[in-house]
């Protein structure tokens, strides 16, 4: 019991903890250690397990300096309360005075952000200093009753109100978090300009990005100053020598996608290499500026302006002129360039452009999908290879054998699954820094993208990698190319 326990503040699942002790299921197990405990949830046996000290307390993780919002510390410690999940929104959403749909998107967020299982968001709670122990299973009484929708209103100062203008339809408070954004650095600091918390600051800007339909900051702040809502300062300091990559990137800024995938998108839609993205940002946000800023600032240089979107728009093969005269021929739009791919979220341009590599089918041999997450070393091992590797690999290859393939924005390389311990440790990622054996990874389902910006560029119901077609395949592009392995980041 006290090994399955210590496996669930890990953040394993149910299922995952079963195999780590080497039995069928560990639901009677962990049924039998709620009754001990008292308590008829697996988060409450966590959290009392570790209030006794009948486990140990996890080792802190490092938080990079990351604060959280008084919202956020209220949800993660209220993961200790002894309610059943589906009710446990309802129940923290009554006690933080807010909505249940914005509860669950904390929890979410938190989940995505540590990459563990509630029971494992409880657990680092302690070490971080979110739960000492004494706090108790049970919520308030408050939090079971139903709270009037008009309670869950606060006015403040001359912003209150809930009346909707401009042409977004934003309330007085949203207008007042949007404008903040072009004058503070920190959130920290246009929360106590507006007076109110941190969480309920960030909490307006969600609200506003999804009125606005975008994604990040950077590209809220462009469609703001599109359309009207922000107005770029009248003077801006001198933009001094810069080159015109780092003003390419600079203008890439806009782009609606996640923190993570910026550097990797600027180069897909712009055909710079990696390093000279990473080598202009570093550039642009040498003076401390958060990323919204670098955008009202490119705005009052003039470097970014309304006509710059916040979508990348395909390059396109233009026809020939054709004679006067002459009968016009319709022909396909191809995309060209690194992204000359058939799925527009194949954003590495993994999938080769020839017949046989069209939309996949099928005809793949309708194996099971693998599952939402698997183990590197145990479930799978991960081959890395640079993206062009991998286009000539599919290219050589009939679909019938395709296995899945992972494309790594941020890394700029693929990821080939494979069945463990059959390639040569040369050909596995192994201790590298990209995937360490043991170590959890999410797969996402086809076309959607997964934390770290990692993407289907090959279903997950394909047959893992047959390693002696495998391993041929890749000696032989390897050593046919100009290029090894390893220029792609390592294997």
């Amino acid at each position: 019991m006290t090994e399955g326990v210590v496996l669930l503040a890990k953040g394993l699942t149910v299922q995952e903890v079963a195999d780590e002790l080497g039995i069928r299921s560990a639901t009677k197990l962990l049924t039998d250690a709620r009754r001990k405990a008292a308590v008829t949830t697996n988060r409450a046996l966590v959290y009392v397990s570790l209030a006794r000290r009948w486990i140990p307390w996890p080792d802190p993780r490092p938080a990079g300096g990351q604060e959280w919002g008084e919202l956020e510390e209220l949800v993660w410690a209220g993961l200790r309360f002894d309610v059943l999940d589906n009710h446990l929104p309802g129940v923290l959403a009554s006690i933080a005075r807010t909505t249940t749909h914005q509860v669950r998107d904390i929890l979410g967020d938190l989940r995505e952000r540590h990459q563990v299982t509630h029971c494992g968001l409880l657990a680092l709670g302690f070490p971080l200093g979110l739960l000492s122990g004494r706090e108790g299973t049970q919520p308030p009484d408050s939090a079971r009753k139903p709270v009037p929708a008009a309670a869950t209103r606060r006015s403040t100062g001359p912003w209150s109100g809930s009346a909707r203008t401009g042409p977004w339809k934003l309330t007085g408070q949203q207008h007042r978090a949007l404008s903040l954004l072009p004058e503070c650095r920190t959130f920290a600091d246009a929360a106590a300009a507006m007076g109110v918390s941190t969480s309920t600051y960030r909490s307006h800007l969600k609200t506003i990005s999804n009125i606005a339909g975008v994604s990040c900051l950077r590209s809220l702040t462009h469609r703001a100053l599109q359309d009207g809502l922000l107005h770029p300062p009248g003077s801006h300091p001198p933009l001094g020598d810069l080159a015109p990559e780092v003003l390419t990137v600079w203008r890439g800024l806009v782009r609606n996608v996640r923190d993570p995938e910026l550097s990797a998108e600027i180069a897909a839609g712009t055909g710079l290499n990696g390093r000279t993205v990473h080598a202009a940002l570093a550039q642009l946000r040498a003076g401390g500026e958060p990323d919204w800023l670098l955008v009202v600032r490119g705005w009052a240089a003039g470097v970014i302006t309304a006509r710059d979107d916040i979508d990348r728009t395909p390059r396109v093969t233009r026809p020939p002129a054709r004679p006067a005269g002459e009968a016009p021929v319709l022909r396909p739009t191809t995309l060209t360039g690194p992204h000359a791919s058939a799925s527009p979220t194949d954003r590495l341009g993994l999938l080769p452009a020839h017949p046989d590599a069209s939309a996949p089918g099928h005809d793949r041999g309708g194996q099971a999908p693998l599952g939402q997450h698997v183990h590197v070393g145990r479930d799978v091992d991960v081959v890395c290879v640079p993206p062009d590797v991998c286009r000539r690999l599919l290219a050589e290859t009939s679909r019938r054998e395709w296995g899945p393939v992972l494309g790594r924005l941020d890394a700029g390389n693929a990821l080939l699954l494979t069945h463990p311990g059959v390639l040569r440790p040369g050909w596995r990622a192994g201790q590298a820094r990209l995937l360490q054996p043991g170590r959890t990874m999410p797969l996402p389902p086809q076309g959607r993208t997964a934390p770290g910006g990692v993407y289907w560029a090959v279903p997950s119901n394909t047959p893992l990698w047959s390693p002696d077609r495998l391993e041929q395949l890749l000696q032989h592009p390897l050593s046919a190319g100009s290029r090894s392995a390893d220029a792609g980041g390592g294997r």
